[in-house]
């Protein structure tokens, strides 16, 4: 993978990014009881963002193992951590990819495919789809570039 470059200085870093966007708020919670909360400030990483809904979509015993995290620093610095690629890796990179490793240790699959509408006649740019998953969750939105990283966010989260 390249070595990271920043692609504007005034761009925010991740937390200001958090901050600003739509995304699971417990998530956030986790980040900010855990030592991320400043590491993601300058770290350059890929982060995985639970969606806002998340909480519709994951099961009963991850709720609770989420709830559970929000009080104790250890369970959540691990949660985060599944969260965490130690570069940046932005989704073009994740076409060669098939598995990557949080810093947490955790492999997660990389399914990343891309195709052309056949019912779009008008742009070639217009009638590609891009489909990913990773770790077995779908990528809703791939490619919010930060100062740091970028963002990537999930429909789901990685226990």
């Amino acid at each position: 993978m390249k070595q990271w470059k920043p692609p504007a200085e005034n761009l925010p870093n991740i937390i200001e990014k958090l901050v600003e966007g739509t995304f699971l708020p417990h998530f956030f919670q986790l980040i900010n009881i855990t030592e991320y909360g400043e590491k993601l400030r300058e770290m350059p990483v890929t982060l995985f963002v639970p969606v806002e809904d998340t909480l519709d979509l994951i099961s009963s015993k991850e709720l609770q193992i989420l709830e559970k995290a929000l009080k104790d620093e250890s369970l959540a610095t691990k949660i985060v951590e599944n969260h965490i690629i130690q570069q940046p890796v932005p989704l073009r990179e994740m076409l060669d990819i098939r598995e990557i490793q949080t810093i947490g240790g955790k492999k997660l699959s990389v399914n990343v495919r891309c195709g052309i509408r056949e019912d779009f006649e008008f742009s070639v740019s217009q009638g590609c789809y891009v489909e990913a998953e990773i770790g077995g969750l779908h990528l809703e939105t791939a490619n919010i570039v930060c100062y740091n990283g970028f963002i990537h966010t999930i429909r789901g989260i990685i226990i």
